[in-house]
Parts: C-alpha cells; structure tokens; sequence
C-alpha cells in the first residue's frame, strides 16, 4: 500500500484520520503539527508516527504528504517534502497567490519528476475550470460569503469591525490582495485564480451574520461557455474559518489516486 504522511493535526487533519479509509488503501506513517500533544492525539487515532519535525515525518519515506496545515505550512514545507522524493497534497492553495513561489514549486517538481496535487477545498468545479483555461478565460468572479465570526481578526480588517446585524463587503481586490488581507478565508479564491490561469481574477468576501455555512460563487466567462458555480458547505464547529467539506475533497483526491477509474 502506498504511504501517507500528513502536516496537520487540527479540525480538517482530525477529519481526515478519522475517516482515511474511505479513501481506499493508504498506510499512515505519521503526522506532524505545531505541538507534540496535538500531533500525539491524532497519532493515537491514526496508529502512526506524531512530531513536530518535518525531517522526522519524511524519514519513513511517504508516498505522498498532505498538508492541511494554513499556507503557512505550505510555502514553509512544501520545497522539502517535493526533494524528499514525495508528492504533495497542497490544501492551503492561497500559497500560491505568490507568484514567486508557485514558480519554483512548479520547476522543482518538474526537475524531481514529482506531482503537486491542489485539493479543491470547499469549492469543486476544477474540470470545468481548466477546461476554461484552455478555450481562454474573459472573465472571472469569486464571491465568498461567511459569518463576521470567521472573517474576525483578519489582517484585512484592520481596525475595522464587522457589522452583528447587516450584511457588508469585507473585501473586493486581486487575489494577492485577499490572500495577504485574509490568508485563513480565501484558499478558495486562490484555488479559482490557479485552476483558471485567470491573473486578474476578481474576488469579493462578504461578511452575513447568521450564517450557519459558507458560501462561495465562482462566475465564469470563456468563449462561447458561461458558468455559474454555487457551493455552500457548514463549517467546522472547532474552526469556523473552515468547511468540514475541504477535508472530504481530499479524501476524495486520495481515492482517485488509488482508483484505476478516475474522475477529471
């Protein structure tokens, strides 16, 4: 069975141990977060390995890593696990907003003979996307709608505080701006901006009291074609800026890697 390592012990990592099964067959061999207690407690339920050293993740020689930690972790990680000779499952797709080091990870992944695998996160959509990609993108939207209480001390707001009672805008910008401004928020738009090759994606984030789920709506121009992708997902009650379905889209990501059907 091929070997999994993950970076990542939080609410979404939590969710893909329990549940890693589903994804066919995969031996865990450990797990690695910020602190050891945390890395541990998901290690007792994952029956592997749990540190807070990347060297001694890779050192039983995974297939493939998942990162599942924040862009953070990504851009801190992401050159290594590739030189280790693992793919890599990137979750925090805002990393590669920076142009800089999506272009390395891409030229080093193509001179190891490695594969960089994006998530789709809360979002989907990715074929309709790269097809789009190819017949030339005119345009494109994303719109992420979330609670005030998940878009609460983004560097983007600054002094700013968002209204209890009214919906508002919270941001409108490039997806460099977004992802600087709320780096927790909107993996997904910066997963829109890669799939689409589209460099002046527009992305808005509003902020509506009372949500229960979060919401993103990519509108899409190309060519003949026009799309309108809605998806809406409940996020995770340990981790509001979250959607518990980014954890399900890898496990699906790591079944289509097992599965000798696969889904484009």
């Amino acid at each position: 069975m091929p070997r999994l390592a993950i970076i990542g012990c939080g609410a979404l990592g939590t969710i893909l141990v329990n549940h890693l099964a589903k994804a066919g067959d995969w031996t865990l061999t450990g797990v690695m977060a910020r602190t050891l207690q945390h890395a541990q407690t998901l290690a007792n339920v994952g029956h592997c390995k749990a540190t807070t050293d990347l060297e001694v993740l890779l050192a039983d020689q995974p297939d493939v890593v998942v990162e599942i930690a924040g862009i953070g972790a990504a851009k801190a990680y992401g050159a290594a696990v590739l030189e280790a000779g693992c793919d890599l499952v990137v979750v925090s797709a805002g990393a590669f907003a920076d142009p800089v080091w999506r272009d390395m990870m891409v030229s080093k992944a193509t001179t190891l003979g490695r594969r960089i695998h994006v998530a789709s996160g809360a979002i989907g959509g990715f074929d309709v996307l790269r097809t789009a990609a190819l017949m030339g993108v005119d345009e494109v939207t994303i719109a992420s709608t979330k609670s005030p209480k998940s878009l609460a001390g983004a560097p983007g707001l600054g002094d700013r505080t968002l209204s209890s009672t009214e919906e508002e805008i919270a941001f409108e910008g490039s997806v460099e701006d977004a992802v600087r401004g709320f780096p927790k928020n909107v993996n997904v738009a910066a997963a829109t901006a890669l799939a689409t090759a589209c460099d002046d994606l527009v992305v808005r984030v509003v902020s509506q009291p009372g949500l229960t789920e979060n919401t993103h709506r990519i509108t899409l121009k190309a060519g003949t074609m026009r799309t309108d992708l809605t998806f809406a997902s409940s996020f995770d009650a340990a981790n509001p800026r979250s959607s518990v379905s980014t954890a399900w889209s890898v496990l699906a990501l790591l079944k289509n890697l097992r599965s000798p059907l696969s889904f484009f």
